[in-house]
This record gives structure tokens, C-alpha cells and sequence, in this order.
């Protein structure tokens, strides 16, 4: 029987790690700074201290190359990677048309230092 393929990620992911402050939507006073590990055009993963719950909509500020980017996120997945480590999934909601530029220039950069 043959393998069963995988099926293609809609965005590229790269390797990366930006200084990202987390803040759950609506809450006040609940930022708290992570590090991503890959980030792409749909969004990004990082390690944090605790879990956030699936579906929890976030406000990232990722500190990139080009700048600063600001997007409105939901957690799609997360995975315990040890004693109050966790890795953090996050699909990109909505950002301004001048973070998606820095998004993409920052992604074209990776993807040329890819090659």
C-alpha cells in the first residue's frame, strides 16, 4: 500500500527567533515576553511559561529584523515540552497592511538566506 502523502503547508515556515511580547486579548496586565521558533506568512510558534488554551486569541508584538510587527492571533495548537515549558501555535488573525509589508519583507529575507 503506498505511503499516504503529506499534504503541502499553505506558508513556508522558517526557522527564527524574534522577541515576541504575548498578550491575551482584553486582559490587561497579562504580557508576558516569549521567543519565537519558526514563524511564516500564516503564523508563528513559540515557547512559553504556561499554557494558553486552544482558541485563545492573543495580541503579538514580534520584534523582527525590518522592525516591529503587531498581529491580532488564535492559538491553533500547543504542546508541553517540560516542566513549565510550552510550545505555542498560533495562527495570524488580522494586522495592519504596513505589518503584513514587514511580515513579508522579513519572510522574503529568510527565504533568500534559505538558498
Amino acid at each position: 500500500m503506498p505511503d499516504k502523502a503529506t499534504p503541502a503547508r499553505r506558508f513556508p515556515r522558517f526557522l527564527a527567533e524574534y522577541a515576541v511580547l504575548v498578550r491575551r486579548t482584553g486582559k490587561i496586565g497579562s504580557e508576558k515576553m516569549a521567543r519565537t521558533r519558526t514563524i511564516g506568512g500564516g503564523g508563528c510558534m513559540f515557547n512559553f511559561h504556561e499554557s494558553l488554551g486552544v482558541g485563545t486569541e492573543l495580541d503579538l508584538v514580534i520584534s523582527m529584523l525590518g522592525g516591529v510587527v503587531k498581529a491580532h492571533s488564535r492559538v491553533v495548537w500547543e504542546s508541553m515540552a517540560g516542566p513549565y515549558q510550552f510550545e505555542i501555535g498560533v495562527e495570524f488573525l488580522r494586522m495592519t497592511p504596513d505589518d503584513q509589508q514587514s511580515l513579508d519583507t522579513t519572510l522574503a529575507a529568510l527565504a533568500a538566506a534559505r538558498r
